[in-house]
């Protein structure tokens, strides 16, 4: 015990982080030849350019090497301290209900006529919700008994509201024999098992299973994306748009890419082994795909685990999903910046969800930032600057 109270002493922590920093520093200067001491000097000059970067993001956007950046460099780059601030100050509290229960979002969207996935099923406690959700399970005995029959798989499960993929399962199919579940990976869960994440929180600070779970089928990816991957899990766009009465102009757009065994294509940090693609926002060609953060990273031109060329390589659907986002502007009026996810499926693009917050960090990593001289003053004419005094400071 007193072993691991010393190991998650502040002391212990600090010393943690100063051998992090020290070694991103090594790394940073065989990169570049840059001395830790002109490291400094940079890192110092970025609290003056209004992103408020420090340190982390000094080296995980690799702006220790202009070389690699576009546009501005530094100066358009948001820091990790204003990743949520960013859209918190674009979105009004009162707005972004969509983004955050899934139930709601397909209800709008579907009305609107946005291209979103059918919903098969729909786990809720309420007595009576939409036919759009599909089939209403008000009980988890009713859940178990659609869960149960075989002619359902392959189905994709997520909580109503949930992040960064929390609760959420690809299941391939069911076994009678063993009432047991069986997901993408292989790995088998038995039907009782699985039905506790129906009622109670994998995790409160991400996922709220009062808020419903949908069930929907498996999408087929579009053929040339299994192609290049040779994994059915989807590997979904992140488009980022800003939504003005002008209105909507996507600023950046990644590509989501999912490898074995992740049934899903969430990026946290590196940390899950997915992969992050640069998308151009006129013609939907992939170029700088990355593996993790800067500097213990680097640019992939092909797919590790298939051999496949990237770079050059481009996303089906693009024109279509463009278009989405354009329309999509309209229904969602009061969010004045959209985080959207899209899987690119064998009937076309189809919209996975609409984000509030974002995580920025993903929209970083390939050499350009979000705080351009655009995006400055889109800030300043729509931004709540008596919540957020930064923004007028840019």
């Amino acid at each position: 015990m007193e072993k691991q109270e010393h190991a998650s002493s502040p002391a212990s922590r600090l010393a943690k982080r100063f051998n992090e920093y020290r070694k991103w520093a090594s790394l940073a200067g065989q990169q570049t030849s840059k001395r830790w001491l002109t490291q400094l000097r940079e890192i110092k000059a970025l609290r003056h350019m209004g992103g408020q970067c420090g340190i982390s993001d000094y080296y995980w956007y690799k702006l220790y090497d202009p070389a690699y950046q576009e546009g501005r460099g530094a100066p358009d780059f948001l820091g990790w301290r204003l990743q949520s601030q960013f859209s918190l100050a674009l979105n009004s509290r009162g707005a972004v209900l969509p983004a955050w229960d899934k139930s709601v979002f397909m209800l709008m969207a579907a009305e609107a006529g946005l291209p979103v996935a059918p919903v098969l099923a729909c786990y809720h406690p309420a007595d009576r919700i939409s036919a759009s959700l599909g089939q209403h399970l008000r009980t988890t005995a009713e859940a178990a008994r659609f869960l149960r029959d075989p002619t359902l798989y392959p189905l994709f499960g997520k909580p109503a509201f949930s992040q960064q993929g929390y609760g959420s399962a690809l299941l391939a199919g069911y076994d009678p024999a063993s009432d047991q579940l069986t997901s993408i990976d292989g790995s088998t869960q038995q039907v009782d098992a699985f039905l506790n994440r129906l009622t109670h929180s994998i995790d409160p600070r991400y996922h709220r299973p009062e808020c419903g779970y949908l069930f929907q089928r498996s999408f087929a990816l579009a053929p040339e994306i299994l192609d290049l991957t040779h994994w059915p899990a989807i590997c979904g766009v992140r488009v980022i748009c800003l939504n003005g009465p002008e209105g909507v102009k996507p600023i950046h757009a990644i590509w989501k890419m999912a490898t074995p065994p992740n049934h899903i294509d969430n990026f946290s940090l590196g940390k899950n082994g997915n992969f992050l693609a640069n998308v151009n926002l006129d013609t939907g060609e992939i170029s700088k795909m990355v593996g993790g953060l800067w500097p213990e990273t680097q640019v992939f031109s092909t797919l590790p685990h298939t051999g496949k060329p990237v770079t050059g390589f481009h996303l089906p659907g693009w024109s279509e999903i463009l278009d989405t986002c354009r329309r999509a502007g309209a229904v969602f009026p009061l969010m004045k910046i959209h985080h959207w996810d899209f899987a690119l499926t064998d009937q076309g693009p189809l919209i996975l969800e609409l984000n509030d917050l974002g995580s920025t960090e993903i929209a970083q990593v390939h050499g350009h930032g979000l705080l351009t001289g655009e995006t400055r003053e889109f800030l300043k004419r729509h931004a709540n600057t008596n919540a957020h005094p930064w923004v007028s400071a840019l």
